[in-house]
């Protein structure tokens, strides 16, 4: 699957948004496979449900990733 990357750090969170296209922000990851793909979304969101993650990203063609930090 063809894959950009977005990302944005603030003090309180850390947003990260995975696209099956092009959108005009983020970084071009190449072609990764499913596995690298889970993999990647698990080091951002080690408590992600992984299967409806992906799931979410093949079937829409778009994954955010919210992670909040705690104070």
């Amino acid at each position: 699957m063809t894959i950009w990357k977005y990302m944005e750090k603030k003090p309180t969170h850390l947003l990260v948004k995975f696209y099956k296209e092009d959108h005009g922000e983020g970084e071009f990851l190449g072609d990764l496979d499913d596995e690298t793909i889970k993999k990647m979304i698990l080091e951002i969101k080690p408590d992600a449900k992984i299967d409806q993650a992906f799931g979410t990203l093949d079937y829409f063609g778009m994954l955010p990733l919210l992670v909040t930090y705690k104070k």
